[in-house]
């Protein structure tokens, strides 16, 4: 399995370098339409969220306006792309060792991330791929850092090479963060659409 991983890396890397001189990359308009902000933001009596989506990732940065302990529940936290389809996600500041969490140090799951009375914390949400990268058996630490990085697989595609990114336009996707105050848990949705995509 790594050694196909090798020989796949070598290949993509190989086919990006003949690409690039050839493919601009796509620039992607993003609006928040639910709940409706033209500041990519969103407030409530208990939580802030800032958002900053990308083809690669979505920066967010989430505050505690409240006087206690929140967490954000990762375990539920979900992307759902604009076919419905839902699919875990990571949120962290490192692809590499939010993989390495989730696949060694938390066996599979992921804990929820407290955030302190009037903080605020900020990192990005990544596709959680698992089961594709789970395929066959083999020792996840052999796996090489450039190899983990090339398996990050982007929400949109960057340039022509990755896909039509044309078609996406007027499409929307959701990211679903919950968000457990002490007492129950509210299931915060976000509803984002491509507004527009050029080269």
């Amino acid at each position: 399995m790594v050694k196909f991983l090798k020989q796949k890396t070598f290949v993509f890397c190989f086919c990006m370098v003949l690409v690039s001189c050839t493919s601009a990359p796509y620039r992607y308009d993003f609006s928040l339409v639910e709940p409706s902000n033209e500041t990519m933001s969103f407030q409530d009596s208990g939580v802030k969220f800032r958002f900053i989506p990308s083809p690669e990732r979505i920066q967010v940065i989430i505050k505690n306006t409240t006087d206690h302990d929140i967490n954000l529940v990762r375990e539920r936290a979900e992307y759902v792309d604009s076919a419905g389809k839902s699919n875990r996600i990571h949120y962290g500041y490192n692809y590499i060792q939010e993989v390495r969490n989730f696949s060694e140090l938390y066996k599979r799951s992921v804990p929820p991330l407290i955030i302190e009375p009037d903080t605020e914390i900020a990192g990005f949400v990544w596709l959680n791929k698992w089961p594709e990268l789970s395929a066959g058996y083999y020792d996840r630490n052999s796996i090489q850092e450039y190899m983990l990085s090339y398996l990050m697989e982007p929400f949109f595609p960057r340039s022509s090479f990755e896909g039509k990114g044309e078609d996406l336009k007027g499409t929307a996707f959701k990211l679903i963060l919950p968000i457990d105050f002490g007492g129950y848990v509210a299931r915060y949705a976000f509803v984002f659409r491509i507004n527009d995509v050029s080269d």
